[in-house]
């Protein structure tokens, strides 16, 4: 089951091990009270969407409210009459799905990217300025047979994994940080990026020391587990923010993200089910995000409320990628502690 190919990481975020109090005012009434109308919106409209099927393109929040696109007026009808906003489109999710899939068949593309935006109805396939030239011929050719359900966008700067010096957690030549604390088995672990646990040795970062490596997975996922030599850690972002829940996120989902170089800060999901193209492999079933992050962030959380999200693969200026939470906890068995 485990990758063990060394990737270039971007340092991970450790819940435990950083100071507690930063970005402390993230954790008031008015973004949780938020963060439970976006709950209780993605609730609402997923049962709306399974219901409808192949008859909707899925859905994504606009300001904290769900919109349920559909494709005929019986389905629009149907969204309606549940309270909800319905939107016209012309794909269906499955279909976007299908686009996407057709995309991950072309081979490696490095420095690309492509994901499912359901606000637009579309595969948004990103090339980022430091693809070749041949490269970007390659996915623009391949998004044009698609047709309109893929558009294609251009984004300056280079899609990187980082590694950095400094605190959180590290081993012996470079900074990770912990994205969740979690249990297997009743015994706790740390959660973290998969390209940070590739790199081997022990980590150590505030209250813990000598954790070792016990899954590492990357490319494809991007999950590692480290074993939490001192005990069972706290459930909570070091804002106080409890992670109570893991969720799949929504395109249009408000989130928060910590991470040991760039701290607090939020974002909106930009797309799901993303394979993205690093030059040192391919990162599959990631989530886009506008979220500020850079050097010495990876593996850190994102979150809303108290619903844990996943962790930081990595990105560049403008755009951050995370893997899901809930790909994690399947895989590995784990449950949050």
């Amino acid at each position: 089951m485990t990758s063990r190919k060394t990737l270039a990481a971007f340092a991970v975020l450790s819940t435990a091990a950083l100071t507690t109090g930063v970005c402390a005012q993230q954790a008031s009434a008015g973004p949780l009270a938020f963060a439970q109308l976006q709950e209780a919106s993605i609730t609402q409209a997923t049962q709306v969407t399974d219901a409808l099927g192949t008859a909707s393109g899925g859905f994504y929040l606009d300001n904290g409210k769900a919109v349920v696109t559909v494709l005929d007026d019986a389905a629009a009808k149907t969204v309606r009459d549940s309270g909800l906003t319905a939107k016209k489109v012309a794909h269906s999710f499955a279909a976007l799905t299908g686009a996407k899939n057709a995309l991950d068949g072309i081979g490696a593309a490095p420095q690309t990217a492509w994901g499912i935006d359901t606000s637009t109805n579309q595969v948004v396939v990103t090339v980022f300025g430091a693809a070749s030239p041949a490269t970007a011929k390659k996915v623009t050719e391949a998004a044009g047979r698609l047709g309109d359900s893929v558009r294609v966008e251009h984004e300056a700067g280079r899609l990187e994994l980082h590694i950095a010096d400094g605190d959180a957690i590290r081993n012996s030549t470079n900074r990770c940080s912990l994205g969740f604390n979690v249990k297997r088995g009743g015994q706790p672990y740390l959660l973290t990026a998969g390209h940070c646990t590739n790199l081997g040795g022990t980590w150590s970062g505030g209250d813990v020391t000598g954790a070792r490596i016990v899954e590492s997975d990357c490319p494809g996922a991007d999950s590692g587990l480290l074993t939490r030599p001192n005990g069972t850690g706290p459930g909570r972002i070091n804002t106080g923010q409890a992670i109570t829940r893991a969720a799949a996120p929504r395109v249009g989902e408000r989130i928060q993200k910590q991470g040991s170089t760039t701290g607090g800060g939020g974002g909106t999901v930009k797309s799901v089910d993303q394979t993205v193209n690093f030059d040192v492999g391919v990162l599959r079933h990631e989530f886009g995000t506008s979220a500020h992050t850079d050097h010495g962030d990876s593996g850190g959380p994102a979150y809303d409320g108290s619903t844990g999200l996943g962790t930081l693969s990595g990105g560049n200026s403008t755009t951050s990628y995370f893997y899901p939470l809930t790909l994690e906890l399947q895989s590995y068995g784990l449950t949050l502690a």
